[in-house]
Parts: structure tokens; sequence; C-alpha cells
């Protein structure tokens, strides 16, 4: 910890020791003069017109919720040992549903 403070102090001191540039920031003039030179080596901007977006659809179908999804699936499980195994697989997946908006494959 001290070495990084002396370090700090040393970073942060050393152009005040040592002495900077007195001539750091330019003039408001200079300043001005630059921007200008800056602008001017811009070349030309052609604006491209906007695409002609296709026209929506009427109507769009609600997506399935979860939920609706978790009760399909577990209709579709069939009687017997899979059973369960099928249910708690629609589980998990009606919970990652949950999470991230989407029914994993």
């Amino acid at each position: 910890m001290i070495c990084a403070s002396f370090a700090l102090a040393i970073f942060l001191a050393w152009p005040f020791v040592f002495g900077s540039d007195t001539k750091v920031m330019p003039s408001a003039v200079e300043a001005r003069d630059a921007v200008k030179a800056a602008v001017a080596a811009v070349p030309a901007v052609h604006v491209i017109p906007e695409a002609v977006a296709a026209p929506a659809p009427a109507v769009q179908a609600k997506p399935e919720s979860c939920y609706k999804r978790f009760q399909r699936e577990v209709k579709q499980c069939r009687e017997g040992n899979s059973s369960a195994a099928c249910k708690l697989g629609a589980a998990d997946h009606w919970d990652m549903c949950e999470a991230t908006g989407f029914w994993p494959s």
C-alpha cells in the first residue's frame, strides 16, 4: 500500500517538480483555428434515404405463455415410469421459460 501511494504521489507531482511546458493550453484563437481546420478536413456527408418499411401484418398471433406451454407439455407425458421424469423436465423448461422468456428446445 505504501508503494502504491508513493508511486501515485510521484505520478501526480512529476509535472510540478520537473516542470511542464507553460504553453500546455492553447489560447482561444488557436483552439478556434484548430477546430475550423478539423471541420474543413471532414468530407461531405451524403445522406442515404430511409428504406420503406414493409407494412406490418394486420393481426399478430399472441405468443403462448410459459404456463400454457407447460400444461400442454405435461398433458403429452405418458403414464408409467418415465411420466415423472417427463413432468420434471417440463417443470425445468417452464422455469427456464419464466427466466428467459423463451421455451428451451
